[in-house]
């Protein structure tokens, strides 16, 4: 372990290495946004748009007698869906992204099967969904391409999981690598399943897209109103969600499928617009730590632990202080799910937990801040505010003692 005055460097120097997934530009998430309205068209085109029904249709009924049927319009949402990402079927399901991973799980694997995955740590709700499967879990770094090959050979797995955002410090390899590989060494013999939450309307493909089986991500963090995910996939893996989910009070009703729907088009400028502050922001706060304007901070990085936002990586342990600081002036210190539609003021807040795990004691020295619909000056307003605030600099004063 590096001493503590090596520390910062090397938070640094491992924000720096950790890979930052294709983002769309403000002119492409615009032709996406005009993509997406096209799929729309082609599937209710005329005044059906404004039709949002309830109840089980017969008509579309999954199991037995009319049973597991949906409203029309969350069907047709579901068609739209399907057809601007290229897929044969998707499936709204309730519970955002965490409820979409746990249906993808259980569509596309059974209890007891053999799962390679990245060896960093799982996302928090999503360890407990295979857990609860009973699957076998064989963790490998995804980074090492002959250690996933070697793994992939010996373990003979059932499934591949894989989340498109990086999960830990230093993560730099392509989704795409390892998808191949898995395909050059089982073919269609392995479910390749892809969590793509904080991806879908930021990177151009997904992993879908890219030649995974099935897609999962939530519509709650892409301005739906309601907190709703989605599934994407071929027809036989999504019609196994709609049976395993054909309850009746499970169904996404027809005004929240409309409602995510509407919400969705406006995304991807909205996220392109974010990831350009993301830069902005950092660049500014690093010529002002080069001028020496902004005390205790060594530098910024724009990155993607997670989630897009620039790090700040203070040069003595005082980033806990430092984030309370920043909620007293102008932060929020809580979040309804970050980057949901009520999430408007920029957020100064922890690294997320499995960045953390992999480098113990980073959340002394690290913070991370998401723009969500603000601006650069906005971000930098609370910096110096936090700075200079006089409770911060007591618990400076006490940390140094």
């Amino acid at each position: 372990m590096s001493s503590p005055s090596d520390f910062p460097a090397l938070a640094l120097d491992q924000l720096r290495a950790t890979v930052v997934r294709e983002h769309m530009t403000l002119d492409q998430a615009i032709d996406t946004q005009y993509a997406l309205v096209d799929a729309i068209q082609a599937v209710m085109g005329s005044d059906v748009y404004f039709t949002e029904d309830y109840g089980q249709v017969r008509e579309l009924a999954t199991v037995g007698f009319g049973g597991g049927g949906r409203p029309r319009a969350t069907a047709r949402v579901e068609r739209a869906l399907a057809g601007f990402f290229g897929t044969e079927d998707a499936v709204l399901v309730h519970g955002a992204g965490t409820g979409s991973i746990r249906a993808m799980l259980n569509a596309s694997l059974r209890p007891g099967d053999n799962v390679v995955l990245h060896s960093a740590h799982p996302y928090k709700t999503t360890l407990p969904a295979m857990k609860h499967m009973g699957l076998r879990l064989h963790q490998v770094d995804f980074n090492d391409l002959d250690a996933v090959r070697e793994t992939v050979a010996d373990v003979e797995p059932e499934g591949l999981y894989i989340q498109h955002v990086p999960q830990g410090l230093g993560d730099n390899h392509e989704i795409t690598d390892i998808i191949d590989l898995a395909r050059s060494l089982k073919g269609d013999r392995v479910k390749v399943i892809v969590d793509d939450n904080y991806a879908v309307m930021r990177s151009r493909r997904i992993g879908v897209q890219l030649g995974a089986d099935a897609s999962a991500f939530s519509l709650f963090k892409l301005l739906s109103p309601v907190q709703v995910g989605c599934v994407l996939g071929d027809e036989e893996l999504v019609s196994g969600i709609r049976r395993d989910l054909s309850s009746a009070g499970c169904q996404v009703q027809g005004p929240g499928a409309m409602q995510a729907l509407r919400m969705l088009v406006f995304a991807p400028v909205a996220l392109a617009v974010q990831n350009a502050t993301v830069i902005e922001t950092t660049d500014r706060i690093n010529e002002m730590v080069s001028a020496g304007r902004l005390p205790y901070i060594r530098g910024a990085v724009a990155a993607q632990p997670g989630i897009r936002c620039s790090v700040l990586v203070f040069d003595e342990p005082v980033a806990e202080a430092f984030v309370r600081a920043a909620w007293r002036n102008g932060s929020p210190s809580q979040s309804v799910g970050e980057e949901a539609q009520p999430e408007v003021l920029p957020l100064f807040t922890y690294l997320t937990s499995t960045f953390l795990k992999g480098m113990p004691g980073l959340e002394k020295y690290a913070i991370r801040i998401n723009p969500m619909r603000g601006g650069a000056s906005t971000i930098l307003r609370v910096i110096e505010a936090g700075l200079a605030d006089a409770e911060f600099q007591k618990e400076v004063e006490a940390l140094r003692s």
